[in-house]
């Protein structure tokens, strides 16, 4: 997209330019007598070679500069600049540029206004003439007509460079892929464009007619054959993508790894995810592929599904496709902005609708049927990727967390201990600090009201310290009656001040449990104290298990040892 000042730029170039190089072709080629059918006949030909280009593969071309060489040896200049303007621009109406694409027409009239002015110049300079007739002159003339197709390609081609450079600032090398496609596509239409003239100049303007006609079903066929390639392309590149995503081990990364990789296949300005959640559809992310807008435009997300194209699909169970805005006027105009296109479709799963996906383009007709059936496919490998990836998040927290407690367990936090030792190795952190914790006469509460109130103790225990810590470490159960806290960039006095909080945290409220040993639902008041040893690397320690058996000493010996319910700080 462009800016302001370079859409103005374009506009006053396009009103300033186009009069002077009309009124140029004019002087050196005036329009003269002309046939009108077959100049009618000619202008219906180029409008439909110009609104129905051949694609095959990601290749388009069009028979457009054959016409144009035509229309310049039969009329000269200033009729080839008027068939090709008043072409291009039916093909405007048609496109239905929106507000931000408008400059497109301006610049492109200017493009092509270039090109035919200054091939038209280079034929001249070559000794080319115009109106010409009989093999001897058309003979004479080839050499010029070479020349005239290299200078409208050239021109072109220099004229894009410098757009792509300069307006959208990207960059882009002229001697690429399409430079070779384009030449070999204006090499071949100098033959045809000659062939073209001879026949009208030889069979009369019937011959045209037959030349449409032919064309049309050239390019039915072919872009029949272009639609079963991108096709079976499209379903390759899905094929690809899902695997990406089925890499992905987690939900959000998943949804990324799935906008990111659509975007690179299909126009996506917004889309909205929703998926089944505790029984409602609810919204998983709300994208938006356009930087300037989300600086800029930020769009109305309340009340997304209420009103909105997703609640027709949801409950409709069927897809929904519109080629431009004023055919879905609903809620959704209020968060896609400036959309155009959309395409909505239902996730289905066992014949279930698990989730609704909304895809919205800035431009018209963006969305093609074969496109539809791929974004179905991948919908599909969406669900499933997410599917593994909750079940894996639900395998992972099993098998790194306490399930009693709901704090992570030992092993997770030996593994956190090692990765941390590592930054503080390389200098990204700058001390690791590991305090143990010890329930004092914990057994007494095991034998006096039963293991299950032991464990009442336990969870509420593990609820306090995650109370106290919140985000400024990592709680873990190191095992039994035991708990354990790292921090990251605690010095020693504050390390023992968080120590210390915990500690008074559980002496000072009292705990209430049921007395299970005697089966009934009698609260006991019980009170609940720890001994805590705290060690800090690299004070004290070089590697984990140092930290470990450091901060264990400090518990036992420091702690437990001096009359329990105390903090403890290992020190050499």
């Amino acid at each position: 997209m462009i800016n302001k000042h370079n859409n103005r730029l374009i506009w006053i170039s396009w009103a300033v330019l186009m009069p002077i190089i009309f009124y140029y072709a004019h002087v050196v080629s005036p329009l003269g007598q002309i046939e009108k059918a077959s100049f009618f006949i000619i202008f219906c030909l180029f409008l439909v070679v110009a609104n129905m280009p051949i694609q095959i593969n990601d290749a388009t071309f069009s028979f457009i500069l054959g016409i144009s060489i035509l229309v310049f040896l039969k009329y000269g200049l200033f009729a080839e600049l008027l068939i090709t303007q008043m072409g291009y621009a039916f093909l405007y109406i048609r496109l239905s540029l929106t507000r931000k694409t408008l400059y497109r027409m301006p610049l492109n009239s200017l493009m092509f206004a270039i090109c035919s002015v200054g091939s038209a110049i280079f034929y001249k300079l070559f000794g080319g003439t115009i109106g010409f007739s009989g093999t001897s002159e058309m003979i004479n003339n080839l050499v010029p007509l070479l020349i005239y197709t290299l200078v409208s390609f050239g021109i072109n081609q220099i004229i894009l460079y410098v757009i792509t450079i300069k307006l959208f600032k990207k960059d882009a090398k002229m001697f690429n892929r399409e430079f070779r496609w384009d030449l070999f596509i204006s090499l071949l239409m100098y033959p045809i464009g000659i062939s073209l003239y001879l026949m009208l100049e030889t069979k009369g303007y019937l011959t045209l007619f037959y030349m449409a006609i032919y064309y049309i079903i050239l390019m039915v066929i072919l872009n029949s054959l272009s639609s079963a390639l991108n096709m079976n392309k499209y379903l390759k590149q899905t094929m690809n993508i899902s695997q990406k995503m089925t890499q992905r081990m987690e939900e959000d990364n998943v949804i990324d790894e799935f906008f990111d990789q659509l975007t690179n296949l299909i126009p996506v300005t917004y889309g909205t995810l929703y998926l089944m959640n505790d029984d409602q559809l609810k919204l998983k992310r709300f994208f938006q592929n356009s930087a300037e807008e989300k600086d800029n435009n930020k769009p109305i997300i309340n009340n997304l599904f209420e009103g909105s194209i997703t609640e027709k699909v949801f409950s409709e169970k069927k897809e929904f496709i519109f080629n431009r805005r004023s055919q879905w006027f609903t809620n959704d105009h209020k968060k896609y902005i400036n959309a155009e296109s959309l395409l909505s479709i239902p996730i289905i799963k066992n014949k279930q609708v698990i989730g609704v996906l909304t895809l919205a383009s800035e431009q018209k007709n963006a969305y093609k049927r074969y496109q539809v059936v791929m974004v179905e496919i991948l919908a599909l490998y969406l669900a499933i990727a997410i599917e593994n990836a909750r079940f894996y998040l639900e395998t992972k927290m099993k098998s790194e967390t306490d399930s009693l407690t709901g704090l992570y367990n030992f092993q997770y936090l030996e593994a956190l201990i090692k990765s941390e030792f590592v930054r503080l190795k390389t200098f990204e952190i700058k001390s690791i600090s590991l305090l143990l914790m010890d329930l004092d006469h914990f057994k007494r509460v095991n034998d006096l009201y039963g293991h299950q109130a032991g464990n009442e103790v336990l969870y509420e225990v593990a609820q306090r310290i995650k109370s106290i810590v919140q985000k400024k470490g990592i709680v873990a159960r190191f095992g039994g009656e035991e708990f354990s806290v790292l921090l990251v960039n605690y010095d020693e006095n504050e390390t023992f001040l968080i120590a210390e909080e915990i500690r008074t945290s559980l002496e000072n409220i009292p705990f209430f449990v049921t007395d299970h040993m005697k089966n009934e639902n009698q609260k006991i008041k019980l009170t609940i104290t720890a001994s805590i040893g705290a060690a800090i690397a690299p004070n004290v320690a070089n590697e984990p298990t140092d930290l470990i058996r450091c901060a264990d000493r400090a518990m036992y010996s420091d702690a437990k040892n001096a009359g329990r319910n105390k903090v403890a700080l290992y020190s050499k």
